[in-house]
């Protein structure tokens, strides 16, 4: 799921054809703090929490912000269109973040999204939902000002509801029978709402939630969709799909931070490339390094996980050949 969302997250910066816009911004975003929700742990406290993020996102965060700055400062400089504000805009007013820095704010936003969902965890449930959707309407009236707020902080209290209803879906996945049919039906009625433009797209940088109630409330149920589809699926796969799609999943969040500096370089110094080649650069390339990234020791710095060891690559060959000989 979380592949699939960075996949969509750069056909939506990427690749300017007129459905891309209605078949991703529905949810590439909202899934990302879904999830949050649909593996929420109750039992963590406010510290864990806090130490925990800090260093699935605020180290890379950090990271990749110093990292696109060296590589950023000197070519703009070399194009004699210098702007310093961009260095600036994902600290002091979230909405500006923009290439390279287009998805700093979505970092941030999930950052202080996730610790307010813990501060209020610990109120009753009727409270928390009472907040959530209060958060939500709120949303609808002031995302754009929640938006500009320094580092897209205040985007945290719109998006608390996603959280929620990520919590709410894990709950209710334990009734589903059969979720390859039901993921199937949630999809097919989402996209018949979007389609029919019941459901306007979100664009939560900019502090748009679409329509009111309805596009939350179908990002949502593409979320959820989407997971009941995808375990369908991996349910019937081999191992190896199973550990190659952690593998991209360990690498996706250098896409995600890197991605608008491969697109901002690429429409600088290469125009005219056609749409789908900047697509398949803007994707392969920083994946790539993130696989790499992966599997040295600047890994906790560069993606938010730990690093992958030769030994955990020969533990999983053997338990590729464990299952062959059974």
């Amino acid at each position: 799921m979380r592949v699939l969302g960075v996949i969509a997250v750069v056909a939506g910066h990427s690749l300017a054809l007129p459905f891309i816009r209605p078949l991703v911004y529905s949810w590439h975003v909202p899934v990302f703090f879904f999830l949050a929700g649909y593996f929420w742990s109750r039992d963590r406290g406010m510290k864990a929490e806090l130490v925990g993020r800090m260093r699935t996102l605020g180290l890379p965060y950090v990271s990749w912000f110093v990292v696109i700055a060296c590589a950023f400062v000197p070519l703009d400089a070399l194009l004699e269109a210098m702007t310093p504000s961009r260095l600036l805009g994902p600290i002091y007013n979230g909405e500006l973040s923009a290439m390279p820095y287009t998805t700093f704010w979505f970092v941030s936003a999930l950052f202080a999204t996730v610790l307010l969902m813990r501060c209020v965890s610990a109120a009753p449930w009727p409270i928390v939902w009472a907040l959530g959707i209060a958060g939500s309407i709120a949303g609808f009236f002031f995302g754009g000002a929640l938006a500009q707020t320094p580092f897209a902080v205040g985007s945290a209290i719109p998006c608390l509801i996603f959280v929620l209803l990520g919590t709410l879906a894990h709950t209710l996945r334990q009734r589903v029978t059969r979720p390859g049919l039901v993921g199937f039906a949630l999809l097919a009625v989402s996209a018949a709402l979007v389609a029919s433009r019941l459901a306007l797209p979100l664009d939560i940088k900019q502090g748009n939630y679409g329509t009111p109630g309805v596009s939350v409330l179908v990002a949502a149920a593409i979320s959820f969709g989407l997971i009941l589809v995808a375990e369908s699926v991996f349910a019937h796969l081999q191992p190896g799909v199973h550990r190659a799609a952690t593998g991209l999943s360990r690498a996706g969040f250098v896409v995600v931070l890197a991605h608008p500096l491969v697109l901002w370089v690429l429409l600088k110094f290469t125009p005219g490339l056609p749409n789908v080649l900047v697509f398949a650069i803007t994707l392969t390339v920083p994946w790539a390094v993130g696989l790499v990234a992966a599997r040295t020791p600047a890994a906790r710095w560069l993606t938010g996980g730990e690093r992958v060891r030769l030994k955990q690559l020969i533990d999983a060959r053997d338990y590729r050949a464990r299952s062959d000989l059974r």
